[in-house]
């Protein structure tokens, strides 16, 4: 039971989607609140993008951002546990804290500033890279991510609300978060325990030549 749920973790995104935004809609008034909500839920979709349909994100990451060629998915140190693990955890330091920590502003600085590295990864660093007009994740970064936060930055946003210590303390925490969720040794430790394997859908997906 615990190696299925783990193994769909991406299927499990999609309702947690649906829930996300039933919040964002119905359950929650203030508008910041409201657009992190809508943030949370595209990034659920965002997950099923890239590892459930059409999946290949996980091929993708080795070879744009690990510089690796190798086509064997069991000799990565990358499985369904380890990205549950980077993908929620990323989720919830990122977009949950600052929806449950609102009066830390910089926090809310920080997810929306991440939704533009999203954009700059997925619409130029991967269509780069490999040479295509798509990659896995690219409609819910570009069409999802993106317009929320540019809404925020052109509606909410108020410049007189940040120090500038608050915006490098932003980009520095979601770097901090992003290398704990997908680079510290817990994450390399998961992806090597067995009975989480990757299948050729979410490893590859169409992108496999």
């Amino acid at each position: 039971m615990k190696h299925s749920f783990i193994n769909n973790w991406y299927n499990w995104s999609v309702f947690l989607a649906g829930a996300s935004a039933l919040v964002a809609l119905f359950l929650v008034d203030d508008l910041t609140a409201k657009l992190l909500w809508m943030s949370v839920s595209v990034l659920f979709l965002h997950f099923f993008e890239e590892f459930g349909f059409p999946g290949g994100f996980p091929w993708l990451g080795m070879k744009v951002l690990m510089n690796s060629n190798e086509m064997d998915s069991t000799k990565w140190d990358c499985n369904n546990l380890s990205s549950m693990f980077g993908n929620w955890g990323f989720l919830l330091l990122i977009y949950v804290l600052a929806i449950v920590l609102p009066d830390v502003q910089l926090f809310t600085l920080g997810a929306m500033m991440f939704s533009f590295a999203e954009l700059l990864m997925h619409l130029v660093l991967f269509n780069v890279k490999m040479k295509t007009f798509y990659n896995p994740g690219f409609i819910t970064a570009i069409f999802g991510l993106t317009p929320i936060s540019c809404y925020y930055f052109a509606v909410v946003y108020d410049a007189s609300m940040f120090a500038w210590w608050e915006y490098v303390v932003a980009i520095a925490w979601f770097i901090f978060v992003f290398w704990f969720c997908f680079r510290s040794p817990l994450y390399w430790s998961l992806g090597r325990k067995p009975g989480y394997e990757l299948t050729e859908q979410t490893a590859f997906g169409w992108m496999k030549k």
